[in-house]
Formats: C-alpha cells, sequence, structure tokens
C-alpha cells in the first residue's frame, strides 16, 4: 500500500547535501511530495552547521525504511527519526546530531575575562553557550526525543539527565567547569519581582519546585545554574525572568474586584533590544521610552519608561493580540457561555486559549513560513489572518504609546515573526507616523542572560535578592 511517510533527518551544512540527500529518494523510485530544511547551529570557525530537514515521501512503508537506512551511509546524514524512532549513523560508534555540532577544543580564558555559561531548557531542548565577556565561545542546543524525556516524567525529574547532557557537551569541548566564573539559568514562573539579575538562593529554588512553577522545562534553568556552580564555589543567577513586574498602578485594575492584572512577558528579550537600541542612539536605556512588541509563539507589547516595563499585556492570560498559538482577548460572554456549555473540561479551554488558538486554530499550523506559503499559494484566508494578527499587534502598539502619553523614542519590533517581512511590514505602516520604527529579528537571550550577569560581575549594577 501507498502511503506518505513523514522522515525528519539532521544534516551538516555541507555544499551539495540537499540535492545528495533528495537525488537518493528520487532514484529509489520514491515522490517527495514536501520538503523543508531549518538551520539548527550556524557554522562557526571553519566548521559546518547542523540543519534540520523534513521530508514527506510517498512510497510502501517496507522499502522506505529500507531506503532510510542506505541514507544514513551518506557522511552529510547525522541521523534520522521515521515513526517515533531516531537511528543514528553508524560509524564506527553513533554520532549523535548535537555532538556533531559541538564546537572544536576552546582555548583558554584570557587573563581578566569572565567566563559565563548561560542555560536554557525547553521542552525537547536545552541550550547552552559559554561567553568570555561578551564574547561566544561555545554553543549548542541538546536535543531530547519525546520518548527520553517521557521515561522520567514532569519537568522537575528531568534535572539530573539535562544538567549531564550539558556537562558532558562541556567535556567534549574541552571546557573545564573550573574555568567558570559565574552560570546564569532562564527563570521560571516565580513570584513577581524587579527588573535584574538575581543571585538564586535557597527561596528562589523553593518556589521553582511549586506546583505553579513546575509546569514548564524554564523552571530548571535556574535549578541546573545552582547545581552546577555550588560545587564550583561560584554563584548562580537568573536574569529579568518572565515575571518581571515595574507595572504602574494604573494598569493593575480590571473592573473586577478580585481580579487584578498579572505580568508574564518576554521580560528578557524586551529588556535587552531596548538596552542595545538605546546605546545605538546614544542614550541611557534609563532615560528613553520604547514601546517593544516580542513577536514569536506569544507575542507581548510593552511600554519601557526610563528602565521599567510600566504596562505589558499577559499574552499567557490571554491577553493583547492573537499570536501563532494564543487567542489573545476573546470577548467574554461569548467565552463564558462556552465555558459552561458542557462541551469541554477547564483544562480543554486553557489549552484552546494558550496552545490550540490563533493561527493554529485557524489554519492548522503555528509555522509562519507554512502559513506564508498558504499565501502564495492564493489562500486568501491565509492572508486575512496573517494580516489580521499584524492589525491587532498595531493596535497594541497604538494602545502602549498612549500609556507613554505620546512621546515615544521608538517603537521596536523583535522575536522570531520579526523575520518576516510581509508580517513587521503590515505593523509599520500602521505604526511608523507614532515613532520611528526599529526591527530586531530573533532574539538573542544568551547574550541577555550573560549581559545581564557581566553587569553584576564587573560592578556595574548590584546582584538583587529573591525573598
Amino acid at each position: 500500500m501507498v502511503k506518505t511517510e513523514r522522515v525528519e533527518l539532521f544534516v551538516l551544512n555541507k555544499s551539495g547535501v540537499l540535492g545528495r540527500v533528495a537525488g537518493h529518494i528520487r532514484r529509489e523510485g520514491w515522490n517527495i511530495k514536501r520538503l523543508a530544511v531549518d538551520e539548527e547551529t550556524p557554522g562557526r570557525d571553519g566548521q559546518a552547521g547542523v540543519s534540520r530537514m523534513e521530508i514527506d515521501i510517498e512510497g510502501t512503508h517496507t522499502k522506505l525504511a529500507q531506503v532510510m537506512e542506505r541514507i544514513l551511509n551518506l557522511d552529510c546524514v547525522l541521523s534520522i527519526a521515521m515513526d517515533g524512532k531516531r537511528i543514528e549513523r553508524p560509524a564506527g560508534r553513533a554520532v549523535s546530531a548535537q555532538e556533531a555540532e559541538t564546537p572544536a577544543a576552546v582555548p583558554e580564558k584570557a587573563a581578566g575575562v569572565f567566563r559565563v555559561l548561560a542555560i536554557n531548557p525547553g521542552s525537547t531542548s536545552t541550550k547552552f553557550s559559554v561567553f568570555d565577556n561578551e564574547k561566544c565561545v561555545a554553543a549548542q542546543t541538546l536535543r531530547h526525543s519525546h520518548e527520553e524525556l517521557a521515561s522520567y516524567g514532569a519537568a522537575l525529574e528531568q534535572r539530573e539527565f539535562r544538567k549531564n547532557c550539558i556537562l558532558a557537551a562541556l567535556k567534549r569541548a574541552s571546557i573545564s567547569p573550573a574555568s567558570l566564573d559565574a552560570v546564569a539559568g532562564r527563570g521560571g514562573l516565580l513570584k513577581p519581582m524587579e527588573s535584574g539579575a538575581y543571585l538564586i538562593n535557597q527561596n528562589m529554588i523553593e518556589d521553582l519546585h511549586s506546583a505553579t512553577a513546575a509546569i514548564h522545562a524554564s523552571t530548571l534553568g535556574a535549578i541546573i545554574a545552582a547545581e552546577i556552580a555550588e560545587p564550583l564555589g561560584i554563584p548562580a543567577y537568573v536574569v529579568d525572568p518572565v515575571v518581571v513586574d515595574e507595572m504602574d498602578r494604573n494598569a493593575k485594575l480590571t473592573g473586577m474586584p478580585g481580579i487584578e492584572r498579572t505580568i508574564v512577558f518576554h521580560a528578557l528579550n524586551q529588556k535587552a533590544v531596548a538596552r542595545r537600541l538605546a546605546a545605538q542612539l546614544g542614550k541611557p536605556y534609563e532615560n528613553a521610552r520604547f514601546v517593544v512588541a516580542h513577536l514569536g509563539g506569544g507575542i507581548t507589547v510593552g511600554a519601557h519608561r526610563y528602565g521599567r516595563v510600566i504596562d505589558v499585556n499577559n499574552a499567557l492570560s490571554g491577553e493583547g493580540p492573537f499570536t501563532p498559538e494564543r487567542t489573545g482577548g476573546i470577548p467574554a460572554l461569548p467565552l463564558i457561555a462556552r465555558c459552561f456549555s458542557g462541551e469541554y473540561t477547564e483544562q480543554e479551554m486553557i489549552e484552546k486559549v494558550t496552545r490550540r488558538g490563533g493561527m493554529q486554530a485557524y489554519l492548522g499550523t503555528a509555522d509562519l513560513k507554512q502559513v506564508q506559503k498558504m499565501i502564495n499559494d492564493g489562500d486568501e484566508f491565509a492572508a486575512l489572518v496573517l494580516d489580521s494578527m499584524a492589525y491587532q499587534v498595531s493596535k497594541e502598539i497604538g494602545a502602549m504609546c498612549a500609556v507613554l502619553e505620546g512621546l515615544v523614542d521608538a517603537i521596536i519590533l523583535t522575536g522570531g515573526l520579526a523575520h518576516s517581512i510581509r508580517f513587521t511590514g503590515a505593523i509599520k505602516q500602521r505604526v511608523d507616523k507614532l515613532a520611528p520604527v526599529h526591527v530586531f529579528p530573533g532574539e538573542d537571550e544568551m547574550l541577555a542572560l550573560v549581559s545581564g550577569v557581566l553587569r553584576v560581575l564587573k560592578g556595574g549594577e548590584a546582584a538583587a535578592v529573591y525573598g
């Protein structure tokens, strides 16, 4: 029986790799229905980077499996996954994608330089980088299969496994933990706090073990950072976690006593790009007035006034524009009716609002590249959804300009969606008369983590204490 199979490959970014893989499949007589390539790790210092290929192939399953095994013999292919199982390329021993992207041995740290390890766990990956001052000397994304993580259960139970993966990768890169001066971890869902670099203490660790904080892998960032730092006798920090709360008191009230606005937003990246633009404009961040829109799976738009984010939408709780995965603000009465319809459980409604709403709900995908392809193929509804999302972001930016009383030095667009010229162009068209618009595509959260730590290590600011 002929059917379509999805195959995932990790390949080295060598010249001609795409043609070699596709040609090999076609020579077997199978039809490639779809092929997508995303760079996972860029090449550095003459070494090839690593890319992830997704291929939908039409053929019979048994024969296709044989073809996949033969593709592993190509020296550019590191691993293949099919039907939830991953096969590594045999080459004397198995070589995983994360090992193949390990950087060359890092030279010894120079005198007077601070070396900082930054850790950012995600749902199926653990990113880490090593910086000598502001220079990244090693970076890696350690990918974990769903099956691998499922054997550990909840996020907190993955702590030892992920920590050991980082330490093993450091060893492969010849980076001695003893050369580190500090460790920075991505902060999780802690209590509301002011912006800054916080020394990880016992109070923070205890709060990270709470039921609320433990729901996301980002919780592991601070915990792993502390466990690596403690035996080395060096400090561990979190910087500008998602719960930074500097809101003006006027922004707190909702109109319903007993429910007050709380904040969860992309504080780390928003403040990092705001500081970067302030430096380019030749003024301290503490003297600037910016509106910053982080455009990703979640979208948050913040009003930055003199170094403080005085208002910002909480995308996790349903505020602001709809996003690739979230509904944003919904008319309250129809939402209440659906909640009490008996068709959905509480958890199912939470999923609809936070993970299965927005672009995902309308178009069946949260991948902007796929949506843009749909638009290019003539899908008018896909165009309407993307343009409506840009419209709602523009409206939120306008609201934050009002928060700043119309005195705005610049509007900043950042995050993964900022790579889309169509999307950012649609936003600019509506807001560029309010203030100059600057685009910083993507997010450099590792550098942002390290920069916050370096400000403390170099004496620029004191470490904050979590209590």
